[in-house]
């Protein structure tokens, strides 16, 4: 089963002088239900882009239907 959202997030190593900003359709394979809060949807990107969760700012994000 999977999910999809829609996400609008800011990826940025720590120490990092630029970051990456990135916006689309992501899907979340193996999710059952939904994600709850955008840290976890921090912590999720985080695995996928090689980094820690605190190097992801969520600034917009909805399940699609």
């Amino acid at each position: 089963m999977s999910a999809k959202y829609y996400t609008h997030f800011i990826a940025q190593s720590d120490g990092a002088i630029e970051y990456s900003e990135y916006r689309g359709v992501v899907e979340l394979l193996g999710r059952p239900g939904e994600v709850h809060g955008s840290r976890e949807i921090a912590r999720v990107l985080a695995r996928s882009f090689d980094l820690e969760e605190d190097d992801i700012q969520v600034l917009q994000w909805h399940q699609l239907h």
